[in-house]
């Protein structure tokens, strides 16, 4: 295995991991689990957006596998994704993809990986990083709210990540205040061999002052904690180049396929 393979085969494995923990703590009365067909994994993670109820494709796969994890997951009243590793997509997992009804995305998530785990810097003024507690979450809540730009109020924040996920030895979620308001987030999960940085988001009022790589630098310091080979995360286009002058590097993409968005009403021009 070449080292590229090996740092792969890590992304891939917390890229898993990531969709378990949704699956560990589903939204109140959903059913969930997870679920192997073939060469597939599918997360029936009960979450609204199918984004997050998955369908991992991390090897070349027969139409019949992702047809049946597709229908499992649809068959427990949950919309849902394709999440395929680049490098395996071809014209069989494109043709079920397309019979299934899924649309792919035009952006590819580059699976971006920092081994070993580097020294983090000072943190830059007036920021202070929290860890989430059961005690505190509510303030964690106001800081995903602020990075994401929805309402406080919006079921969203708490659908994608229940009050009970806060004690998950596996993960830990990180608030970042500049004067006691919050104004950004990032997210750690432990796997085998690394440490997974998620959720990594700074208030548009908050940004171009080094917080998003000081909460992305706080999930890489869990990873040291947790005896971590490496961190891994997948970037959003904002987001990589300063991923890759922190010292992360690209070692793979991840293409999604997902439900069609509703069409939008169009307003009555007479």
């Amino acid at each position: 295995m070449t080292e590229v393979d090996r740092l792969r085969a890590w992304s891939d494995e917390n890229l898993l991991a990531s969709f378990e923990l949704l699956v560990r703590h589903p939204p109140t009365g959903v059913p969930i689990a997870s679920r192997r067909f073939g060469t597939v994994t599918a997360f029936a993670a009960g979450r609204r957006t199918g984004f997050f109820n998955a369908v991992a494709i991390l090897a070349a796969t027969p139409a019949r596998d992702i047809e049946a994890a597709v229908d499992w997951v649809r068959g427990l009243g949950q919309s849902v994704s394709l999440r395929v590793r680049e490098d395996v997509d071809d014209e069989t997992i494109r043709r079920a993809a397309e019979n299934l009804g899924l649309e792919r995305s035009p952006w590819v998530d580059p699976a971006m990986v920092m081994a070993p785990l580097a020294i983090a810097p000072a943190l830059p003024a007036a920021l202070r990083i929290d860890t989430a507690t059961q005690s505190t979450l509510d303030r964690w809540y106001a800081a995903l709210a602020a990075s994401s730009g929805v309402p406080p109020t919006h079921p969203f924040l708490r659908d994608l990540l229940p009050e009970g996920a806060v004690d998950d030895p596996d993960m830990r979620l990180y608030g970042g205040f500049l004067d006691d308001e919050p104004v950004a987030t990032s997210v750690a999960i432990r796997s085998q061999n690394a440490v997974g940085i998620y959720a990594v988001g700074t208030a548009e009022s908050a940004r171009r002052r080094g917080i998003g790589s000081a909460m992305t630098w706080a999930a890489v310091d869990a990873g040291r904690e947790w005896n971590a080979s490496a961190a891994v995360l997948q970037a959003s286009a904002m987001g990589e180049p300063v991923y890759r002058a922190m010292g992360f590097r690209t070692v793979a993409g991840y293409i999604s396929y997902d439900e069609p968005r509703p069409a939008q009403p169009t307003s009555d021009p007479g």
